[in-house]
């Protein structure tokens, strides 16, 4: 998903900060996009289960950044674990929640002072359908929602799109392994950052508030 829409982002002439846990795949990545598109990439390896590590590249954000035009928080960890054993519940909400929320609230002031820009927020599928099997993250991407709507509610008045985006099950790298799945079947990174691209290139007085995905297979 990060890859897709940084491509996306790139062929429409942004200058990208990218952040992951894998500084060798961002160095790959920068030197193909900065080759074919011509745009300033900047790379930052971060590990978002730690917060403090989060805490730390925002405010290095916040201090080299005169301004944000587009935050894509496309966070987010998986794992399946029921009620009645509730394994995940604190990495997931590190990672699903606080996370995003850390870096997202030391970045607002740029937004709130340009009274412009676009937020997206990768939300699930699971936020309104949850899932006995995946309570921690259910919970958790509920938690994620709430400040999402918040965001919506505070930022629109001021000129600042939020959009979320809720998809069903996405061919990622996290199915790698899982036998006897049809992956393509599922919905395709291209086709979140292709409505990512429209969204933000849409007019002033449009805001696409929240964008609601499904798999063609009903069981995913």
């Amino acid at each position: 998903m990060g890859e897709a829409t940084a491509v996306e982002l790139a062929r429409l002439g942004y200058r990208l900060y990218l952040s992951a846990r894998n500084e060798d795949g961002l160095q790959a990545l920068k030197s193909r996009l900065e080759v074919q598109f011509g745009v300033e990439i900047v790379i930052h390896s971060v590990d978002f289960s730690k917060r403090s590590e989060v805490i730390d590249y925002a405010a290095w954000l916040s201090n080299n950044l005169e301004s944000v035009d587009v935050l894509v928080n496309n966070l987010g960890m998986y794992r399946p674990d029921s009620l009645l054993e509730m394994t995940e519940l604190d990495e997931q909400m590190e990672v699903n929640f606080y996370s995003t929320f850390a870096l997202t609230q030391r970045l607002l002031p740029f937004f709130t002072e340009q009274k412009a820009g676009h937020i997206f927020n990768m939300l699930s599928i699971r936020v309104n359908q949850p899932w006995d099997q995946a309570v921690s993250y259910s919970i958790s991407k509920h938690a994620f929602e709430g400040y999402h709507k918040l965001l919506q509610q505070t930022l629109r008045p001021l000129g600042v799109k939020v959009t979320g985006i809720y998809p069903a099950s996405i061919n990622t790298s996290s199915w790698d392994g899982e036998e006897g799945v049809p992956r393509e079947e599922f919905i395709q990174p291209e086709d979140i950052a292709g409505l990512i691209s429209t969204a933000v290139q849409s007019q002033h007085g449009t805001v696409v508030s929240d964008i609601h995905l499904d798999s063609i297979n009903p069981n995913f």
